[in-house]
């Protein structure tokens, strides 16, 4: 252990430099600075595990020598030696900066041994949580700027889009118009991708709200039933190779917001319908019990592995493997709508065996009339 000393009276350096010798486990070397001027700029070199200093060190003193050293950025341990008749230096030492403090007619081998060990080992506590706040402030200042970026890329991208999309529509019908069915049909492709790049920007848009707690919701009472009728019909018109069954009603009403819990049953069929394009039907079921509803959409796909079952409800994340490698998105459809249901105050999950599909359920409180 590197050692440096800061003591002005030659005698009790010689001293201390003995006591140091007399521990046969540990090797110290010391480095002896004998004046405050040489002494802080040995100190802020920073090359030593610990500094020993003299509180009287001629005209000046090493309280003020600490002082400096933490001014001057000085993170490493420091003790202070004092004479056995200077009161109230301890608390003077520790609000000064120092790490502790001894009275020299109380040193021996074994008790510097011991100070000095419990003051290098709280140094590197204090540095380690500092540290560890720092990244802590750091990666909130981050996090910040990062849905700060978000929130003028979506402001930024939303009105060309709209445009796009009105020009989309317009050509489509000057095309229809005129007879150019193949114009018309790009026409309509073009605002198709639109309307995909546009729901990419929400889900990026409504991730970072819900990073800020800023998802609003606006709630009201709504047949449930009729909500999952209108949005499998919806979806019925895009699966062209899958049929969407349907099994119990609620025939109860919730309090919620309609067009969220819409959002997530449209997500929970359309990942069916995108994961389990092998499969001939997709199924869903609606059950009531008690107060609460138990909303389930059944695929026949590929299924998810038990081991990232959770996974799949983190933001930004999808499953690079067997029949999900190829499907488009940025992997926060279900992140986004686990955070809807629990601001309803309910829940969703997910069961699944590998190669046997999956199913999402939800439950939502119901509200009687």
């Amino acid at each position: 252990m590197n050692i440096l000393l800061i003591e002005d009276d030659d005698e009790d350096a010689l001293l201390l430099k003995k006591l140091f010798t007399r521990n046969p486990l540990v090797h110290y070397d010391i480095t002896w600075e004998p004046s405050y001027e040489t002494g802080l700029v040995e100190l802020l070199k920073g090359k030593h595990d610990l500094c020993l200093v003299d509180y009287r060190l001629g005209t000046q003193n090493g309280i003020d020598l600490v002082k400096a050293a933490r001014h001057g950025d000085y993170t490493g341990p420091i003790i202070l030696l004092t004479g056995a008749n200077e009161n109230e230096i301890d608390i003077m030492a520790l609000q000064a900066g120092a790490d502790d403090y001894i009275a020299k007619g109380q040193l021996d081998g074994d008790l510097l041994h011991r100070i000095i060990r419990y003051a290098v080992e709280r140094k590197k506590a204090e540095n380690e949580r500092e540290r560890l706040l720092s990244e802590q402030i750091a990666g909130k200042e981050l996090e910040k700027r990062r849905n700060e970026f978000i929130s003028v890329v979506v402001h930024e991208l939303k009105t060309p889009l709209t445009s796009l999309k009105g020009y989309a529509q317009l050509l489509y019908k000057k095309n229809m118009k005129a007879g150019d069915e193949q114009s018309a049909h790009m026409a309509e492709r073009m605002a198709s991708q639109v309307d995909k790049l546009t729901n990419l920007i929400n889900d990026l848009w409504d991730a970072t709200r819900i990073t800020n707690s800023q998802l609003s919701l606006h709630q009201d009472l709504f047949q449930f039933d009729e909500l999952v009728r209108e949005i499998v019909s919806e979806l019925q018109l895009t699966a062209e190779d899958q049929t969407i069954y349907q099994e119990g009603e609620a025939k109860q009403n919730v309090w919620g917001d309609r067009m969220r819990i819409g959002q997530v049953i449209t997500n929970l069929l359309t990942n069916a319908i995108k994961y389990a394009t092998e499969a001939e039907r997709i199924l869903v079921k609606t059950v009531a019990a008690g107060n609460t509803i138990t909303f389930c959409v059944q695929d026949f796909g590929p299924g998810i592995p038990k081991e990232l079952q959770e996974k799949v409800f983190a933001p930004f994340y999808r499953i690079e493997k067997g029949g999900y490698t190829s499907t488009p998105g940025l992997g926060l459809g279900l992140h986004i709508a686990r955070e809807i249901i629990r601001q309803h105050k309910g829940s969703l999950g997910v069961e699944s065996d590998e190669g046997k599909g999956a199913t999402f359920c939800f439950t939502l409180p119901v509200c009687s009339l």
